[in-house]
């Protein structure tokens, strides 16, 4: 090759190189764990915008950290939503994501042609390989025009997506799916139906998970085609099951209704497993919703039901339309493939995916309604069934197939993965400090601030997690070499999850603490107003306490009783320019005298018989065991108390 060749040669790989990789890198937040709080400033004080759903993202309105004004000791995200509204995410509950725009221009014909129906560069690769090998088949873009992250939450409430499996890192943590304190999950339908959390719905949903030969037919467009339908192929898919005999009503009723036979013969397998002994291909006896009785009803879709197939046969044997009651398997079939076609796949919901997830941008129905499933593998496990039966007619090369496939916004560059296996509890079930459970714990409060005296130079910290396979860093002697300390402790969960909870340790003596921060850390109960300690501590012990935390603070005792507290004292606690005051219950002392005797009792008797009427302090002191009622039990304790069965303390 000449000079000038040469010279012109990398010109030309340049300029290619300069218009083909030219990317724009933006960075998007990314939240990281469920029913995050987005405040209107950079601090817990701030009020909340709204809650956030775990993968949800959003611009960057702040190209670095926002200091923490309290509350966030990471410091906070500045993000746009809704365009231009500014919010602010703590940044322990969230990740940074890099996106890269135009990052690639189309160079094979495949992916020109993809490009160009609107697919982005992150489905080209998936789809470009069943191109190559399946030069007949036809992929078609639906741009949904949802957000993504949005899409997901919307799909992971409830029982929008069920699923089974003996991996609890797969199931949903939401209140009204888990119990962390109990570390237990809750049971949505049958014995072992479950919801999946919102990253195993992400995988579900990202349709470039399923770019596989087998997997692609959860996009198949399901309408009649007569030209690869046929009842060999139905046969094929049911592959010898009893339901096999029926093949040739469930051609003639694919091709009434419009419908893809296949997918009929794979929905009644994948519904009924195509065994007469199963519930509902064996007819069995029902009594409808109108009260009348049928010797036998069929439903080899399962269409109706909700909680258990005794819902779908029960739907199956009420109303006329659909040509129901389906007292036999034919009319079943043949009921089934109207319902499915006139109240699915004519309204929009297409392919399978779509029956699973109604994001779709041409169906009637609003999205993430009406759909056909719970199951969160349903589209997946039918494609599967779909595709074996393709195979063994052996027509998957020679077939036009149509792919409608969904495009959403704010997707990740690359596939969403499936959680790691394990247990994802990540919370405690306390927290000590120098033996001492920290005041108002609870397992799901990440933040707590302790006191303590400016002579004290470490402490030790204790935590113990609720699930035995978590693991927690942080605890152990913490010196504190400043007036401030933040000792963080990282719980990680079996599967691999963490959070994190901060205790900020503030050494003084002086008048900077708050009464209520003062009250809150003398590990006494306090609601409302109304302070409840066990019968016989004196004023002098209430004095210590608050001291302990503040050499600063004044108490005052409105005191009856000589210096023990009584029920109806009010006790008054004040730190520079705040005073606050609290009334003193004493448990089992609804007569105010400090002590336990027979005239608690008949005051208690009494009042239990609406002889007498008390309120306030006193009528908290007849809850002897605090459990938030007045009754007989609380009577029964004063009187074991006085004979000496029972202490009330």
């Amino acid at each position: 090759m000449c000079k000038v060749n040469k010279i012109l040669f990398t010109l030309f790989v340049f300029l290619f190189l300069t218009f083909n990789v030219n990317a724009e890198t933006i960075i998007k937040v990314r939240v990281t764990y469920s029913d995050v709080n987005m405040r209107s400033g950079p601090g817990t004080s701030y009020s909340i915008v709204k809650k956030v759903a775990v993968n949800a993202s959003y611009n960057m309105a702040s190209q670095t950290k926002i200091a923490d004004e309290g509350g966030c000791s990471d410091g906070w995200y500045e993000v746009y939503y809704n365009d231009t509204d500014v919010g602010y995410i703590c940044s322990s509950y969230a990740v940074l994501d890099s996106y890269e725009i135009a990052n690639e221009v189309a160079t094979t014909e495949c992916e020109i042609d993809l490009s160009g129906k609107g697919f982005p560069q992150s489905y080209w690769t998936g789809l470009c390989n069943l191109k190559n090998r399946f030069p007949n088949w036809n992929f078609v873009a639906d741009k949904t025009n949802l957000d993504f992250p949005t899409a997901v939450s919307k799909e992971s409430v409830g029982k929008m997506s069920l699923i089974q499996t003996p991996n609890e890192g797969f199931l949903s943590t939401s209140s009204d799916s888990y119990d962390y304190l109990t570390d237990t999950f809750i049971v949505k339908e049958g014995s072992n139906w479950y919801s999946a959390n919102q990253a195993v719905v992400a995988y579900y949903m990202d349709p470039r998970n399923f770019f596989d030969e087998s997997s692609i037919f959860m996009f198949e467009k399901l309408s009649f085609d007569s030209g690869y339908q046929t009842v060999e192929a139905i046969q094929s898919v049911l592959d010898g099951r009893d339901i096999n005999e029926h093949a040739q009503t469930i051609y003639s009723a694919a091709e009434e209704f419009n419908v893809n036979a296949i997918y009929l013969a794979s929905r009644i397998r994948q519904e009924t497993g195509g065994s007469y002994s199963g519930y509902a291909l064996g007819g069995y006896s029902v009594t409808n919703d109108e009260g009348v009785f049928f010797e036998h009803i069929y439903n080899p879709y399962n269409i109706g039901a909700y909680t258990g197939v005794g819902d779908g046969l029960v739907w199956a044997a009420t109303g006329t339309y659909y040509l129901k009651p389906w007292i036999t398997i034919p009319i079943a079939i043949r009921g089934g493939a109207s319902f499915i076609s006139s109240s699915y796949i004519g309204q929009g919901q297409d392919t399978s995916y779509y029956q699973k997830f109604n994001t779709g941008s041409y169906s009637t129905a609003s999205a993430y309604s009406h759909q056909y499933m719970t199951n969160i593998r349903g589209a997946a496990s039918e494609a599967s069934i779909t595709y074996n039966g393709y195979a063994d007619m052996d027509i998957l090369d020679n077939t036009s197939f149509t792919f409608v496939i969904p495009v959403y916004d704010n997707m990740a560059s690359s596939s969403y993965e499936l959680p790691n296996i394990g247990n994802p509890n990540n919370h405690l079930k306390n927290i000590s400090i120098n033996d001492k459970t920290i005041n108002n714990f609870s397992h799901d409060n990440y933040e707590y601030t302790y006191y303590t005296s400016s002579a004290v130079n470490k402490v030790k910290i204790s935590a113990t997690t609720i699930n035995s396979s978590a693991t927690v860093q942080g605890t152990g002697d913490i010196s504190l070499t400043s007036d401030e300390t933040v000792a963080t402790l990282t719980v990680t969960a079996q599967n691999g999850l963490v959070q994190k909870y901060t205790i900020k340790i503030i050494k003084t003596d002086g008048i900077d603490i708050s009464v209520k921060d003062i009250v809150d850390n003398m590990e006494i109960t306090v609601n409302d107003n109304l302070m409840t300690f066990g019968v016989g501590i004196d004023v002098a012990k209430i004095t210590s306490l608050v001291h302990s935390i503040s050499a600063t603070a004044e108490v005052t005792v409105s005191n009856k009783n000589q210096g023990i507290l009584v029920t109806g004292d009010v006790i008054t606690i004040k730190n520079g320019t705040e005073s606050l005051s609290y009334n003193a219950v004493i448990k089992g002392d609804p007569t105010g005298d400090g002590n336990i005797n027979i005239q608690d009792l008949l005051r208690l008797q009494k009042y239990i018989l609406g002889y007498v009427s008390l309120e306030g302090s006193y009528l908290k002191a007849c809850d002897t065991n605090q459990d938030g009622v007045v009754n007989i039990v609380d009577l029964l304790r004063i009187q074991k108390h006085i004979l000496g069965y029972v202490t009330i303390s």
